[in-house]
């Protein structure tokens, strides 16, 4: 049976089937396998241009069909041996490590140290490395962390997970707050080649230290159910200030039964401030992990409300509060209730990742 009669036999619609072309260019369409076989049929008993204007296609493109079919006995194209390669397997694998050890150099940078038999681009570069499943990307912003630190961070997500009760509801009892340096003109992120599914390797990740130009300080806090306050600070806060600006933007609008999250800040945790907040009957949420801005759910308040404040461009300090005031109290409730829900996933990822980089 010949490769006519096994369309036909498969496919008995073909029969009535017109021209099916898929045009890659105004003047090359792609024609369809299953109307070749019928341009094959027709053949037998019409000639070249008879078929070629009943299928509005050239008579070149019917030539160059049944010229293939007359020599192969089929309607593919036999498989292309393709350009050869310039790199042996080998030479592949040696560029893979290098981009592995020093995942941020780029693609030139890996070009000069790499030495094949034969000279390649730079582009060829980039394709071997993406066969290798090494992608350039823009790497993760995330803080460093030493034994210690993972330590602390593992012991507080578990005496924090579902399985010790800390469900959305005793979440909800928190007040998140932080400071956040706010800079006049965007930072720009690093790039980085890393394999898929490995943006938070602390290989890939760029290193940020606290605070670095012209910017300002704020302090905020956040509530479930939307409530919250923001305020500009002026200098750098110490144990006094850090107190004055509890008493004139939060312990005006603080619950009974609620408990405020702070970080490790010597201001937050000197002998002052803790007796200042024993004497305000606040609880704290204790041992809180140095280096967890994954874990603080304001994070994300700030980083929203810096893309927005960004976005209306600044000329001043000044003119930069009061945009990130607007975008602050602009972030709907219900992005902050979604923050709430995720912490019982923080807490599971945290524990997941060894007390390493969450996503978050």
């Amino acid at each position: 049976m010949d490769q006519v009669s096994r369309v036909y036999k498969n496919n008995p619609s073909t029969l009535d089937l017109h021209i099916n072309c898929n045009y890659t260019s105004a003047n090359m369409p792609k024609i369809h396998p299953e109307s070749e076989v019928l341009i094959i049929k027709r053949l037998k008993t019409r000639s070249t241009a008879d078929v070629a204007d009943t299928f509005n296609v050239s008579q070149h493109q019917v030539q160059r069909i049944k010229k293939r079919f007359e020599e192969t006995g089929d309607i593919f194209d036999k498989p292309r041996s393709g350009r050869p390669r310039k790199t042996t397997a080998r030479e592949d694998r040696l560029l893979a490590r290098k981009s592995k050890a020093s995942p941020f150099s780029t693609a030139a940078v890996l070009h000069e140290t790499w030495s094949p038999e034969v000279p390649v681009s730079t582009k060829t570069v980039c394709r071997i490395l993406s066969r290798n499943g090494l992608h350039g990307r823009i790497s993760a912003q995330k803080p460093s962390l030493n034994k210690r630190q993972l330590k602390n961070r593992v012991a507080f997500a578990k005496a924090h997970s579902l399985l010790k009760g800390w469900t959305l509801e005793k979440w909800q009892k928190v007040d998140f707050s932080d400071e956040s340096s706010v800079e006049l003109h965007h930072s720009c992120h690093k790039f980085c080649r890393r394999p898929t599914g490995a943006r938070m390797d602390p290989r890939s990740t760029q290193k940020t230290v606290k605070f670095g130009g012209r910017k300002i300080m704020v302090w905020g806090y956040i509530q479930y159910g939307g409530v919250r306050e923001i305020c500009r600070v002026e200098g750098n806060i110490n144990s006094l200030k850090y107190q004055e600006i509890l008493a004139t933007s939060y312990i005006p609008n603080h619950k009974r039964g609620q408990i405020l999250q702070q970080d490790g800040a010597p201001s937050h945790t000197s002998i002052s401030t803790s007796k200042f907040l024993k004497a305000k009957k606040i609880k704290m949420l204790q041992d809180w992990p140095a280096q967890s801005p994954d874990m603080n759910i304001i994070e994300h308040m700030w980083g929203r409300m810096k893309e927005d404040a960004w976005k209306t461009k600044p000329k001043n300090i000044d003119e930069l509060w009061e945009a990130c005031k607007t975008a602050f109290f602009a972030i709907p409730d219900e992005f902050i209730n979604k923050l709430y829900e995720s912490l019982p996933n923080r807490m599971d990822a945290v524990l997941q990742a060894h007390g390493s980089h969450t996503r978050y």
